[in-house]
């Protein structure tokens, strides 16, 4: 049996050792990329993991995060069974008793309709990754509670929802750069550690048939290694080097408007009246001289509102509504 906080080896590492005697295909949860892997059992106890030369992902290749994936599968520190804290002991001196699964859940069920009958948002629910976000905070907001999070949000979740906004799409399980087709690939700031066997596999060919790969980091190592050229901004200026860039693309009109126009919010993004709002992100003032009705979802509630006189209503822009320049959000209102 494991000791948890014991120095002894978990093996005897030249003892030699039987051939796996079973291989089992299945994927790597060792980071988002969900890359295919071959577990390789003997006598039903994993010893070993490779990549899955069939998978179309990441087609055999594995990376070291990957290969150490038998690690976390057979440490002596894993927890296989509810643990209780000791009657009598102080938090923090690990001090736990196993307890059964079904104790444990009468402990939550008393505990949680205790805090649900009297203040439910003193209930806060953090899960780790691979966790079903949706439902998890289906079940946070059906107690009663907006104190709930998960990995995603300390990690991910802003670059995706970024990228999806902009591009449509974004890395790992919402797809991957088109470097099969590109001819420039410029990388800001892509942690190491993530997506990595596709991007190898994909950088390989972009190169060799003659792409420019441009990285952004201040660090050169791992992709930035291999770039063609290699910025290396300072940290903590990744705001200020993408605000100047969008601003040349703007100010020589390098976009593509009707693409913005048809697929994007980006005419309901910047603010152009006069004022402190002026040149921020805000909703558009819509001025309205001679309406006699008019839909407004966010001021009430799709009722109709009437007015009588001009005046500015903040409201949500309709993309179609939207007239050159559209990236400025400047729109014509039929009388």
């Amino acid at each position: 049996m494991f000791k948890i906080f014991s120095s002894d080896p978990v093996h005897d590492p030249i003892k030699k050792q039987a051939p796996a005697t079973e291989i089992k295909k299945t994927t790597c949860y060792m980071c988002a990329c969900r890359c295919g892997i071959r577990a390789h059992l003997r006598e039903g106890k994993l010893v070993y993991i490779d990549g899955n030369p069939e998978h179309p992902l990441n087609q055999g290749v594995i990376c070291a995060k990957g290969s150490s994936g038998i690690m976390k599968q057979n440490s002596p520190a894993r927890i296989t069974q509810p643990l209780l804290r000791k009657a009598g002991s102080d938090r923090g001196n690990g001090e736990f008793e196993p307890i059964s699964w079904d104790k444990a859940f009468n402990i939550l069920t008393e505990r949680l309709a205790k805090i649900r009958a009297t203040d439910p948002k003193k209930f806060a629910l953090f899960t780790g990754r691979d966790q079903m976000q949706a439902l998890t905070g289906l079940f946070a907001r059906q107690f009663g509670t907006p104190n709930y999070a998960a990995h995603g949000g300390f990690c991910s979740v802003n670059m995706a929802a970024g990228m999806i906004y902009t591009i449509g799409g974004s890395f790992w399980e919402f797809g991957g750069p088109d470097l099969e087709r590109a001819k420039l690939f410029v990388m800001i700031g892509t942690a190491e550690d993530h997506h990595s066997n596709p991007m190898k596999i994909a950088l390989s060919k972009f190169k060799r048939a003659g792409g420019r790969f441009i990285s952004i980091n201040p660090v050169r190592t791992g992709y930035s290694a291999i770039a063609d050229e290699w910025i290396p901004i300072k940290p903590g200026t990744d705001g200020a080097l993408f605000m100047a860039l969008m601003h040349e693309l703007i100010r020589l009109e390098k976009y593509d408007a009707p693409f913005l126009k048809r697929f994007s919010n980006s005419a309901q993004l910047v603010c152009m009246d006069s004022g402190p709002e002026e040149g921020l992100f805000c909703m558009i003032l819509i001025r309205i001289h001679s309406i006699q009705t008019c839909h407004t979802t966010n001021m009430c509630g799709m009722k109709r509102l009437r007015v009588q006189n001009p005046v500015l209503l903040r409201a949500p822009l309709l993309l179609y509504q939207a007239s050159t320049p559209w990236v400025l959000g400047h729109i014509k209102v039929k009388k």
